[in-house]
């Protein structure tokens, strides 16, 4: 295997955790116009389908994406896309429940777990080698996160909610099923219509069980009426491109190239992208200490992608296509 680092592959993923950590700020601006976190994740959900959908269209139509027939898509790879749809859903539906009990940085730290889980995972299931400085970059990107989200006032608020806690580690553990069966499942699929496929199935989740809750409950009124304001129409559509659809095929195009633990110390820069667009968007201002923690998010997300050929063993999964 060749020693060389696949800076596309990992370019992808670091664009696509930054996608991804626009959904703090954009959940808090979608609460402030009506909607509450399973209505937006509904419509964030349509508008990724839709974005996804008409440029996998076009792609096709010019010959730059590639496609394959539904029916030569194997049963076990349909498996896998249902089950990524499931993990889609119950990831965006966990965070974003936490955001609205609890700060954006604690749910943050507590849903960033999940790359320490993948790696562990990953040796057992793939045989991926986790060899000392692997393990020492994961741990120094990990360290680095810790102090990004409890860097002085991050985590201040009235109180520590269990329930929006408990949300974190719920998507948590769906994201780590996102990064294992990305990275090796599907692998006859293109990225695009792989991409669509999932998030289809993952809007599917919402119809079949969130919006009959919601209107079980009678909160059927947060689904349309955010819409009488230009407001929900632009967070919809920005949220369905830029946080959901677009990270969501770099992701997938990203790990078939980097592989699942390399893959996930990459998305630690997505809390870093999170907390500073909440100091932006929400004044909460980075202390020096979260620079810091910034910093070394990036030197061990560079790390592991420097580790010897010894320690990547057999990760590197199937071809971006």
């Amino acid at each position: 295997m060749s020693r060389r680092v696949d800076a596309t592959g990992a370019a992808m993923v670091a664009l696509a955790a930054v996608g991804f950590g626009l959904n703090g700020p954009l959940a808090r601006a979608a609460a402030d116009v009506g909607f509450n976190a399973v209505t937006f994740a509904t419509w964030r959900s349509i508008g990724s389908v839709v974005a996804l959908a008409v440029i996998l269209a076009i792609g096709v139509a010019i010959g730059r994406l590639p496609r394959v027939a539904l029916r030569s898509i194997s049963p076990l790879e349909w498996l896998q896309l249902v089950a990524m749809g499931f993990f889609v859903a119950g990831t965006t539906l966990g965070l974003f429940l936490s955001f609205e009990r609890s700060t954006i940085a604690l749910t943050l730290i507590l849903f960033y777990t999940y790359p320490i889980i993948v790696a562990v995972a990953a040796v057992r299931i793939y045989g991926e080698p986790l060899g000392p400085r692997r393990l020492a970059a994961i741990l120094l990107a990990s360290f680095g996160m810790v102090l990004v989200v409890l860097g002085p006032g991050a985590t201040a608020s009235d109180g520590v909610d269990i329930l929006g806690l408990l949300f974190a580690l719920g998507a948590a553990a769906c994201q780590t099923g996102y990064a294992l069966v990305a990275s090796r499942g599907f692998a006859s699929v293109p990225t695009f219509q792989a991409a669509t496929l999932l998030r289809s199935f993952s809007l599917l989740v919402y119809v079949l069980f969130m919006i009959p809750f919601i209107i079980l409950i009678g909160d059927a009124e947060r689904l349309i009426g955010p819409f009488d304001g230009v407001d929900a129409w632009v967070l919809v559509v920005v949220a369905g491109v830029f946080s959901a659809a677009l990270p969501t095929a770099g992701l997938v195009a990203g790990y078939r190239r980097v592989g699942p633990t390399r893959g996930a110390v990459l998305m630690l820069l997505e809390p870093l992208t999170g907390v500073l667009l909440a100091a932006l968007w929400l004044a909460e201002r980075p202390a020096p200490i979260q620079l810091v923690g910034g910093i070394l998010v990036l030197a061990g997300a560079a790390a592991v992608q420097l580790a010897p050929r010894s320690e990547r063993g057999a990760e590197t999964g199937p071809s971006g296509r």
